[in-house]
């Protein structure tokens, strides 16, 4: 016996849906527009802002055009290849993002400038 059979699953999938954009608006989804903000000197910072939101959302698109052909061709195992890439961008992350938390942007150019010289 599946949910299918218990519950009207479109009903889920409409909860399911407004969950998971809830979930990720106050959790990682604001992130990338937190740190373009934070990260960038104030003489190229809206520049640098636009251009990151634009890679984000190409990025987006073109999860969203390819999910289609992964799934056709590796089944249950579709998620693999973003797995994959979600771990390493987050040890990228881990290696190349500074710390921004109570810095200035000076600060936080400054580190940036010695991980550069080394």
């Amino acid at each position: 016996m599946t949910v299918a059979f218990i519950v009207d699953v479109s009903a889920l999938s409409i909860v399911f849906t407004a969950l998971y954009v809830i979930v990720f608006g106050v959790t990682l989804g604001p992130l990338v527009w937190v740190m373009t903000a934070d990260i960038f000197p104030d003489s190229i910072r809206a520049s640098a802002s636009s251009l990151c939101i634009g890679i984000n959302w190409l990025c987006n698109l073109i999860v969203g055009v390819s999910y289609p052909y992964v799934s056709d061709a590796l089944d249950d195992y579709a998620y693999v290849p973003f797995v994959v890439l979600l771990a390493i961008f987050y040890l990228l992350a881990l290696k190349l993002v500074p710390e921004t938390s109570g810095k200035s942007a000076e600060e936080i150019q400054a580190e940036y400038d010695s991980r550069r010289e080394k």
